[in-house]
């Protein structure tokens, strides 16, 4: 995939729960929620991806040697990840689900969790496929895994994580008072949602950019 092509899908994929929410009555919870799923993907893809890191110096690679997995410290980063998805899940159900959850049908919540929302989970699907997608072509096919070192995978919070959970924070904050305290109520939906975007996007091309620059050194 090309450098502008990969932008491109990046902006897209995160600016159409803008226009979900915007123009086709979404909920704020679905698309936080799905981040959030997408977040444990990743960390069950990253988990592999620490077993399998040889660590190998770039400048002699030996395909040949025996590999090490790092499987106890595969466990120990998965599950303390399990551990981070559950605590902010609890904040995300109780806050953004129903505290800030301008729709009058809260039913709707228990369905997106109990994975009975078609959308999202054909949306959550997408994600697992892609993902897999580059762990097989973009680690394994390409023997990046030869020469990757299981820290670059271990971050316990990285930076994608971080601005999610400062969106968040910030959007169900933001979104309670205008509801509460403002006559932009109605808004509250489209200010949340548009945050948690524009925050994730950009985290994400930030991420893309610098591990486009490694590739290229």
């Amino acid at each position: 995939m090309t450098k502008p092509i990969a932008i491109f899908f990046i902006i897209v994929f995160n600016a159409l729960p803008i226009f979900g929410v915007a123009f086709f009555d979404w909920q704020p919870f679905e698309a936080f929620w799905f981040f959030w799923m997408e977040t444990l993907v990743m960390a069950f893809l990253n988990t592999i991806r620490i077993v399998f890191s040889q660590g190998q110096p770039l400048t002699e690679v030996n395909t040949n040697q025996p590999l090490v997995y790092n499987i106890n410290r595969a466990i120990k980063y998965l599950l303390i990840r399990i551990g981070i998805f559950i605590f902010y899940s609890i904040f995300i159900i109780t806050f953004i689900g129903f505290v800030a959850n301008n729709s009058t049908d809260k039913s709707t919540v228990l369905s997106t969790l109990l994975f009975q929302n078609k959308f999202f989970n054909l949306g959550l699907l997408v994600s697992v496929f892609s993902q897999a997608y580059y762990l097989i072509m973009g680690f394994f096919r390409n023997g990046q895994f030869f020469t990757a070192k299981p820290d670059e995978y271990a971050a316990l919070f990285d930076g994608r994580q971080l601005v999610i959970h400062i969106a968040v924070v910030l959007g169900a904050l933001g979104s309670i008072f205008l509801i509460k305290n403002t006559s932009f109520g109605n808004y509250s939906s489209v200010f949340i949602i548009s945050l948690l975007c524009i925050c994730k996007c950009a985290a994400e091309l930030i991420t893309y950019k610098n591990d486009d620059a490694k590739l290229m050194e």
